[in-house]
């Protein structure tokens, strides 16, 4: 009796491993049962060593129809053009500097088997449930409702340490998202060299006026792997790729994420292998909107980043640029430039344990229209983790007065 309930136990556990090691079904759409997304609460998607101040109201949930798209943990580029009333002019136009790669080599352990007859059901129940993007035939994919809640999640979390409001999710934009991210997949599949572009030619493959607008209003990023599978990788991994910004300079996609006037995303994601070990995906967060919130309200008057309680995950190394945006004008997003003078700005970062004054360089201002269009963005060296530093940023031009900040940060 005893040998038989072992049995019973370890196949339990056999079939639920299985159940949950099917990539597809995280990713993609259930297309049998519709869109309805079941989500998690926001606040509870946090890092857990990471202590919170008091959050903003939970988010609205993504809902509703609309087709969509597909990431890994690397960036891919920021900027592009909007309809906004104030200065279209202010946008900053895609150029190299702007965009980054991602790329993964690794030579160890491929996931491309091909399945033996015993799981031939497994495979045909996948392609009944699941809609995955085609390059073949240029047709995007559905990312699960849970990627795109995971993508939400992550942000307002993020966004809720900066004292941000919450951002929502709308469907709308899930098949200019959707053919952003094919359109990237479909033009990396050989790898070297990555591309990515706000305004992806004609020439490109896939090519279309949705994928077009949908790449100029997004955040947007490529992954390449060799043996490695990307389509395992967690959808809010991309958001931990915006905010890190390696290799941007302008730190752009961080911009446009703790842009206080962002009022709602949309994500898409392509996947896409060629059968012999080449894993290749593209996605886009939509971040550029003709609409703006009223942030009127709230109650700080700066972004900056890293900032109190951090995860370390988010600031991963001294190559990682911190940066610090003045939130002057609430009424008028671009007063923030016009009333900035940052030229004169500096930077002071004193290890608060034994009151070393931490190096500091390449120092990077500019009142470009990303996201608040005003940014002051360093190198430091020599960061630890479990360490308060404590930072003063002087001389910052406000009106013509000189002004000073000073806050506290900590990567935990």
């Amino acid at each position: 009796m005893k040998k038989m309930f072992y049995i019973l136990f370890l196949t339990l556990c056999l079939f639920m491993l299985g159940c949950d090691n099917g990539n597809s079904g995280s990713i993609y759409d259930d297309v049998e049962y519709g869109d309805d997304i079941v989500a998690d609460n926001p606040s509870e998607v946090s890092d857990e060593d990471v202590s919170k101040s008091e959050r903003p109201d939970n988010a609205p949930r993504p809902g509703g129809g609309g087709s969509s798209n597909g990431s890994s943990n690397g960036s891919g580029n920021s900027g592009g053009s909007s309809d906004d009333e104030d200065d279209d002019s202010e946008y900053s136009d895609d150029s190299d500097e702007d965009v980054e790669s991602y790329v993964i080599i690794n030579d160890g352990g491929g996931s491309n088997e091909t399945p033996d007859e015993d799981d031939e059901g497994d495979a045909e129940e996948e392609e009944l449930y699941y809609l995955w993007p085609e390059i073949e035939s240029c047709s995007s994919g559905v990312p699960s409702d849970s990627e795109k809640q995971k993508v939400l999640n992550r942000l307002n979390y993020i966004r809720s340490i900066h004292g941000l409001p919450q951002v929502v999710y709308d469907t709308e934009g899930d098949e200019i998202t959707a053919e952003c991210s094919l359109i990237i997949a479909a033009n990396n599949i050989e790898g070297s060299p990555l591309q990515l572009s706000h305004e992806p030619p004609k020439s490109w493959d896939c090519w279309s006026q949705q994928a077009y607008d949908g790449c100029h209003s997004s955040n947007i990023h490529v992954g390449w792997a060799q043996n490695t599978d990307l389509s395992s990788v967690d959808s809010a991994e991309i958001v931990d790729g915006f905010m890190v910004d390696k290799d941007v300079d302008s730190v752009g996609h961080r911009r446009w994420f703790l842009d206080p006037w962002l009022g709602h995303i949309s994500f898409g994601r392509a996947d896409y292998t060629d059968g012999n070990g080449i894993f290749v995906l593209g996605s886009a967060v939509k971040v550029i909107h003709d609409d703006r919130p009223d942030v009127s309200d709230l109650e700080i008057d700066f972004i900056a980043y890293p900032f109190e309680s951090y995860p370390k995950k988010l600031y991963p190394g001294s190559f990682t640029r911190m940066s610090f945006t003045v939130l002057k004008d609430k009424i008028n997003k671009f007063g923030n430039a016009s009333s900035m003078n940052l030229a004169s700005a500096t930077i002071a970062i004193i290890d608060s344990t034994n009151n070393k004054t931490i190096a500091v360089s390449g120092l990077q201002y500019d009142t470009d229209g990303i996201g608040v269009p005003n940014n002051i963005s360093w190198l430091a060296e020599g960061i630890e983790y479990n360490k308060k530093y404590n930072v003063t940023v002087s001389n910052i031009m406000v009106n013509n007065v000189s002004t000073l900040y000073q806050y506290w940060f900590e990567l935990k």
